[in-house]
């Protein structure tokens, strides 16, 4: 893995699920979807102390990290990005929710190499306080219409055991290549009005946010 990423403050590398994500060979490759769960430092911390920098925020500092266009150029996409408006379970205080879709693992080893994005990075490094990286793959379900998402992260439970709800989609979680230590073996996204009523999970271990965002419909 590029060596910035065994330097980040935000969160703990998984080393052993890194190199096998790094290892998959070229013919088991392809797309996956990489959950990002943020919080951030109340003002952001630049590793040259801000010299010549405004004082800015953590959100806003992250605000300056977008690589949309080297994402465009891998073949990724942002297919969700919004604020955290309640948290039901959890008390790590998320604030903001993505998702990312890769076309492989490799495109996104690439990306980290990338002097243009170590640029950017720069900016994510100084924002963040905490950050879940959790690398998905979709299993049943299709994306409802509307803004407000419930965004579950669970483990104890079979993905394949949850029903499919309408707007609700099922991911398998294969691993947190940055985290806290905690594993997750499901992600459920579903949309819902206005509230996390009615999306009730039944897991030993639950992390629940409300979402306004618009998912963008996944294949």
């Amino acid at each position: 893995m590029a060596d910035h990423i065994d330097e980040v403050r935000y969160g703990t590398l998984d080393r052993a699920y890194a190199a096998s994500m790094a290892a998959v060979p070229a013919e088991d490759d392809g797309p996956f979807w990489m959950l990002n769960l943020m919080r951030y430092r109340e003002w952001a911390d630049y590793p040259d102390d801000g010299v010549g920098r405004p004082r800015i925020s953590g959100r806003a500092a992250d605000d300056l990290y977008a690589p949309l266009d080297i994402l465009a150029a891998l073949g990724a996409e942002v297919v969700l990005f919004g604020d955290v408006v309640d948290q039901p379970r959890g008390d790590e205080a998320w604030e903001r929710v993505a998702m990312v879709r890769y076309p492989t693992k490799r495109s996104f080893f690439e990306m980290q190499a990338r002097p243009d994005f170590l640029a950017q990075h720069v900016h994510k490094d100084a924002g963040m306080d905490l950050t879940i990286l959790a690398v998905c793959h979709p299993m049943s379900g299709r994306s409802g219409a509307g803004h407000r998402l419930v965004v579950d992260l669970v483990d104890g439970a079979d993905s394949a055991s949850y029903d499919e709800a309408p707007g609700r989609l099922v991911f398998r979680v294969d691993g947190t290549p940055v985290g806290d230590g905690r594993t997750w073996s499901t992600l459920l996204i579903t949309t819902v009005e206005d509230s996390a009523d009615g999306v009730p999970v039944d897991a030993a271990q639950a992390t629940t946010v409300v979402v306004d965002a618009y998912l963008k419909e996944l294949p």
